[in-house]
């Protein structure tokens, strides 16, 4: 056997543990919910505010000096 075997061999039973605690510890269709129904409070959201629109530095041409 050589390196690369041992650890193809290795990753196989790690991703086989790793797959088995995951498969173990997700819930199952409805096994685990919750049968008391919890009130959502709707919270009444902000009134969006017009910020005015920020413009850029002006420009202006001015008159070149003559030589």
């Amino acid at each position: 056997m050589n390196s690369q075997t041992i650890a193809a061999a290795l990753a196989t039973i790690i991703g086989l543990a790793v797959a088995v605690y995951a498969f173990a510890h997700v819930s199952v269709g409805d096994t685990y919910k919750s049968e008391r129904q919890v009130e959502r409070i709707e919270v009444p959201k902000a009134p969006v505010v017009q910020v005015p629109v920020v413009k850029g530095p002006v420009v202006r041409e001015l008159p070149l000096p003559e030589r």
